[in-house]
């Protein structure tokens, strides 16, 4: 049996402690910040064009096809739409999708050598004969700000100011200034003639932030994406690319972020429910206008999800070693399929571990489906932040596992413990970590180990693993979101079968994890089984 020390090879910056979580939280403006001013605000693999396409990047069909398209209408192509809206319910790419684009629109065809298999040479342009527009919608000003300094405060009049300067935002200044959208002249004049990338990254929270702001924003906003549009379905050069959340995905997930940025707008306290209700109507009037026009594109299928964690994580990945470990699964799970969900010995979950591996399908789905689900959690990049800090610890405990489970995430370090119960707002369940399972703090217990280690210890498993730490751990971790709505939640708690599930593997078999399951009833403090569900309790 391979373990995955030695079928795979983590990234050296992983390895070496130099590894920051925060790279995986790039913004698209620092990026245009860096082409336009030279001043770096982020890690290179973001601002070095052939680090980013080389080392960070996976050629997902989702981003192939918005390269091709954008950059086949900025040379002149009519026949491939002129408007793409990137998808951002699921998956994550977004931001990816945006740097890429920028960094073509910059340096075109010097960049040959790193985007081959991304898109076609011939569609790469000269460097310097795109101008590129990049607008984050919830940095953008809505009101005119004080002072003598040239700060747009107006979507078109943003646009303006990035493609031609003041001199540009002189020239439509009457418009440019005016919260009522532009009209015909304004286009010709920013627009007409030129190759110009447009992309206009959160429309959902300036929407919001606008209608929060005067009235008629959102339907202002509305009139000039509908017109910017037409420009651009008409002549060819110009190609938009933008990030419209709906409703609920822009807002379900994030409402103290909304009712801030609203609180701000107005300089009076929003309620969380009042912000809500601002950006569900705001985004109505908007996204009328893009679902007519633009093409949807999702930026990372599920399917792609798990080539884009390895591309991020690791050097090297042996796939023969991930055919025979997903056979050996495989047998264990036809072996014990009673005591599992019947997914887990169909021919479709052994092609996911495959293509997931070193990572176990349930880690990835819990990441993505239950923890991504906190607002603060920031979804994808959570779930890369979580799993580099699983790798790294793997590896500096030379922990020789087939492949990585949930159970082996390191709740005894401070750094994963924060990331994961401070994100999803769970850092009052810590004393149970300690007292059940086992954290940073157990050894000040008295006793000095938690229930778990003590049944590890009266009862050993005869391959040293520790069963029940590593079972009540799984128990532990799936029940951080949803807590508010308990066991009717879909998120909260796991079953029996899916918690053996999420922790057996060759050498911790579905029995074993099944018996430490049961001792739950009898050792734990706060764990607890329910409605058919295990899950964590504070009381």
């Amino acid at each position: 049996m391979y373990s995955v020390l030695d079928a795979c090879k983590p990234r050296p910056e992983i390895l070496a402690g130099t590894f920051n979580p925060e790279i995986f939280t790039a913004s698209l403006s620092p990026i245009i910040e860096y082409y336009r001013t030279g001043r770096k605000r982020l890690d290179n693999l973001y601002t070095d064009a052939e680090l980013f396409f080389r080392e960070a990047t996976y050629p997902t069909q989702g981003l192939r096809t918005t390269l091709t398209e954008v950059f086949a209408r900025i040379a002149g192509d009519l026949s491939v739409p002129a408007i793409h809206r990137l998808e951002t319910a699921f998956g994550g790419g977004k931001t990816h999708t945006l740097i890429a684009c920028t960094h073509i629109a910059f340096r075109g065809r010097e960049l040959q050598h790193v985007t081959a298999g991304l898109i076609d040479p011939k569609l790469l342009p000269e460097p310097g004969s795109v101008s590129v527009v990049g607008v984050a919608g919830d940095e953008l000003p809505v009101h005119k700000p004080q002072g003598t300094a040239l700060v747009p405060y107006t979507l078109w009049g943003e646009i303006a100011y990035q493609i031609g300067g003041e001199a540009l935002y002189a020239e439509v200044e009457a418009e440019a200034s005016s919260y009522a959208a532009p009209g015909r002249t304004y286009f010709e004049k920013v627009l007409g003639g030129r190759k110009v990338l447009i992309m206009l990254d959160e429309l959902a929270q300036y929407a919001a932030r606008l209608e929060a702001a005067r009235p008629d924003g959102a339907s202002q906003l509305a009139a000039f994406l509908m017109a910017l549009h037409g420009y651009a379905r008409t002549n060819p050069g110009i190609a938009i690319v933008l990030t419209l959340a709906s409703a609920q995905d822009a807002f379900a997930r994030q409402t103290q972020r909304l009712a801030q940025l609203i609180s701000q707008v107005r300089g009076e306290d929003v309620s969380e429910d009042d912000a809500v209700a601002i950006g569900e109507q705001a985004v109505r009037s908007v996204a009328s206008v893009v679902a007519r026009d633009a093409v949807q594109v999702i930026p990372v299928h599920a399917t792609e999800i798990s080539s884009v964690l390895a591309k991020r994580l690791f050097t090297f990945i042996d796939r023969r070693a991930a055919e025979v470990t997903a056979d050996a699964y495989m047998e264990m799970y036809r072996r014990n399929s009673e005591l599992l969900p019947d997914v887990a010995t169909s021919e479709s979950f052994r092609a996911r571990m495959v293509a997931t591996y070193p990572f176990h399908p349930t880690l990835v789905d819990f990441l993505n489906n239950k923890l991504a689900v906190a607002e603060n959690f920031q979804g994808t990049r959570g779930v890369l932040r979580v799993l580099a800090l699983a790798v790294r610890s793997l590896w500096q405990q030379k922990q020789a596992v087939p492949m990585i489970h949930a159970c082996h995430l390191d709740l005894r370090s401070d750094r994963v413990v924060n990331e994961i119960l401070g994100r999803t707002n769970s850092s009052d369940l810590l004393f149970v970590l300690n007292a059940d399972i086992g954290s940073v703090d157990t050894g000040a217990l008295e006793g000095g180990r938690s229930n778990a280690e003590a049944a590890d210890e009266r009862n050993p498993h005869p391959e040293g693993y520790p069963m029940y730490e590593y079972t009540w751990k799984t128990v532990f971790l799936h029940s951080l979101v949803g807590r508010s709505e308990g066991v009717k939640s879909n998120v909260f708690g796991v079953t029996e079968a899916d918690a053996i599930f999420a922790t057996a593997f060759p050498g911790l078999t579905p029995p074993q994890v099944r018996k430490a399951l049961e001792e739950i009833q009898e050792s734990a403090f706060y764990l607890r089984f329910d409605h058919g569900k295990y899950y964590a309790s504070e009381e």
